[in-house]
């Protein structure tokens, strides 16, 4: 932008006279502390407007972009470091400095400055200011290494999707999909049981299931098959399951204060900033560090026109991330696949997940379940198939064949796994151990085979 109209904008936000205005000489702008300072520098130094805020700085930058550098210059230490901290992020692309207390000689303001040294000696303050680190930037080799040993994370309880991916860890985000009905939602709410069992916290949106289904599904689940047990609806005749009356109630006390759920009810919208409040609210006061949200379609993106509605969806996707690793969590997230996604086997890509490229550019990990046709004993029965499609952290890919009790509604490993398992309500459970489940992380998922 050319300098004269850089100026007139600036010059509603900065306080300054524009004959002063030189970015052609060499001691750069000087961005004063208040009035006195800069009216006694003259010569291109500026301070803030009269009821404006760190935050208009930002719209300055077409101005200060015409300056070599920028000096950042209070005569007090305590208004210096309260400058140095806000105006360093946002001045971000331009060279700034900072004029130290040997450059002002021991002088408490410019006005006393210019007294003992002269106007002639101003110059003389830069001979003692330190230059800023590029802001944003940092140097790889002070980057510390990250040990995946000593990072939270949860398991699956899958061993062979374990040994591929490592766990699910904190600070990151892993995206789901997976045509209707090949249980998506349903293993889900079993990684979160495995993730109580191992001593996390959880919570969980569901924008599909009324809180009392929600309820249900996650007491067979807990109770297992040995607790579970089927009655006969007089009305129709149906058998249904349910847990057994004991092992409800031990399964509420393990649930406790470690199993939050989004209330449908009371949070009358959807809408992003909503769940990532109750979020939120759910990590400092709870503690949660395994968070749930399925699926991305029932969030509300209210006002938004069509053409903008996968923007949106990779904007609240981003946010997500954003709180992943701000409070150091795991979030799981749904997201359909395209109407058209999966090929005649079933078999499901990176590209057949709905939405725009971020869904699948940006997450830690992409996992497909879906329903696929299998040789049992000489006969092709439907099975379950679970796929990794990325894992950022290994690199893993690979798949899994499970099966699936209707009776508790546990997906578990094929031939070298049950549904059996006992969770830490059981007086028989035992908790289970990370050292117990992944012995090898680093071990590529090792694909399946029949």
């Amino acid at each position: 932008m050319e300098f004269n109209k850089a100026m007139e904008i600036a010059g509603r936000y900065l306080g300054f006279a524009p004959h002063d205005m030189d970015p052609t000489a060499p001691q750069g702008l000087w961005i004063c502390d208040n009035l006195v300072t800069s009216s006694t520098i003259h010569a291109n130094a500026v301070c803030m407007g009269t009821g404006c805020d760190w935050d208009d700085i930002v719209k300055c930058q077409p101005f200060f972009a015409h300056f070599p550098y920028i000096v950042i210059v209070a005569p007090n230490a305590i208004a210096r470091e309260e400058m140095v901290k806000e105006l360093h992020p946002r001045l971000s692309g331009s060279c700034v400095y900072v004029a130290t207390d040997a450059g002002f000689r021991g002088c408490t303001s410019m006005v006393d400055y210019v007294k003992r040294y002269g106007d002639q000696k101003i110059v003389e303050i830069l001979e003692g200011s330190l230059e800023l680190p590029a802001y944003g930037l940092v140097r790889l080799a002070d980057v510390q290494r990250r040990d995946l040993s000593n990072v939270p994370r949860t398991l699956s309880g899958f061993k062979r999707l374990d040994q591929g991916i490592g766990g699910f860890f904190a600070g990151e985000l892993s995206v789901w999909t997976g045509v209707n009905g090949s249980g998506k939602s349903t293993i889900l709410s079993q990684i979160l049981l495995e993730s109580m069992n191992q001593g996390h916290t959880v919570c969980a949106y569901s924008g599909e299931l009324p809180k009392e289904q929600f309820k249900e599904w996650t007491l067979l689940q807990a109770a297992g098959p040995d607790h579970v047990r089927y009655e006969t609806d007089k009305v129709t005749g149906k058998r249904i399951a349910i847990p057994d009356p004991i092992a409800n109630k031990q399964i509420d006390e393990w649930l406790g204060d470690r199993y939050w759920l989004f209330d449908l009810e009371k949070n009358t919208t959807h809408s992003p900033e909503t769940i990532i409040r109750q979020f939120e609210a759910a990590r400092m006061q709870y503690g949660a560090d395994v968070f749930l949200v399925d699926n991305i379609m029932m969030v509300d993106f209210d006002g938004v026109r069509e053409k903008d509605f996968y923007r949106e969806q990779s904007r609240f996707m981003r946010t997500l991330i954003t709180f992943a690793k701000r409070r150091k969590v795991h979030v799981h997230l749904v997201v359909h696949p395209k109407k058209d996604g999966a090929d005649g086997n079933g078999v499901l890509t990176k590209a057949d997940v709905g939405g725009s490229g971020d869904i699948t550019n940006r997450p830690d990990n992409v996992f497909a379940m879906s329903i696929r046709s299998r040789d049992v004993d000489g006969k092709l029965e439907q099975r379950p198939y679970l796929s990794i499609l990325k894992n950022r952290d290994f690199g893993a890919k690979g798949e899994v064949w499970l099966d699936f009790d209707k009776k508790s509604r546990r997906f578990y490993q094929n031939r070298t796994g049950s549904p059996d398992k006992r969770f830490g309500w059981d007086p028989a459970g035992q908790q289970l151990t990370l050292e117990d489940a992944t012995p090898e992380i680093n071990e590529v998922f090792p694909e399946a085979h029949g």
